[in-house]
């Protein structure tokens, strides 16, 4: 009974002390935001959008050339090889044909080989400049959110677009009267309205075009 007693008087004396943590943490103000959203509806992201897809577009006109140009000499060789085969063909004439082809032949190994170079290079160039640009954009972004959200005197902002290394969700719940994504694309693209609206119209008529030249193909 003795040991009883003292046991509770124990836990009475020390309950206050575990206990005060809780009761003086701090509470810290949480925001939830979709950064996907805000950089694809950033009006500088739509902007290097607009630059990327001309460049792509510019690209893609001098790989319809080169493959022309291989075109032709492809249909040349075929000539070329048709007449070599037409038993009518004299000696000299063979001889020729069979000197023109190899030329040809050489010459369009060089361009293809030119051709695929070029369509590999052009692509790395592209992808370096579209992931510069694309961390200059979200440096700036952070930074724009970081400061819109202090102003809201919030202390922790999650990123509810994020994904786990197995491609799930990393906030599979989280209270949506917190989410603040529609108010951070507002503030990053206050004063650039017109700019925005602009841009999307030019990107969708640029994007529009490039699809229809791919179904054209």
């Amino acid at each position: 009974m003795t040991r009883l007693i003292v046991s509770i008087a124990f836990a009475a004396a020390v309950l206050p002390f575990t206990s005060a943590p809780a009761q003086d943490a701090k509470v810290y103000k949480t925001a939830y935001v979709n950064m996907q959203t805000v950089f694809e509806g950033y009006y500088k992201t739509v902007q290097a959008n607009i630059r990327f897809a001309n460049e792509k577009r510019e690209f893609l006109e001098s790989l319809k050339n080169k493959q022309e140009m291989l075109k032709s000499l492809s249909v040349k060789a075929k000539k070329l090889e048709a007449k070599l085969k037409d038993d009518l063909v004299g000696p000299e004439a063979r001889k020729d044909t069979e000197m023109k082809l190899r030329v040809l032949m050489q010459d369009g190994a060089k361009m293809q080989q030119g051709y695929l170079r070029y369509r590999q290079e052009g692509r790395r160039q592209v992808d370096q400049k579209r992931a510069k640009a694309e961390a200059e954009l979200i440096k700036e972004l952070t930074a724009s959110v970081r400061v819109f959200c202090a102003k809201q005197n919030c202390d922790i902002v999650y990123d509810i677009n994020g994904k786990s290394l197995n491609r799930m969700p990393v906030l599979l719940l989280y209270p949506r009267e917190l989410e603040v994504t529609e108010a951070i694309a507002k503030a990053v693209n206050e004063g650039h309205e017109d700019a925005l609206k602009k841009a999307q119209e030019e990107l969708k008529k640029i994007e529009a075009s490039l699809a229809a030249d791919v179904d054209g193909k």
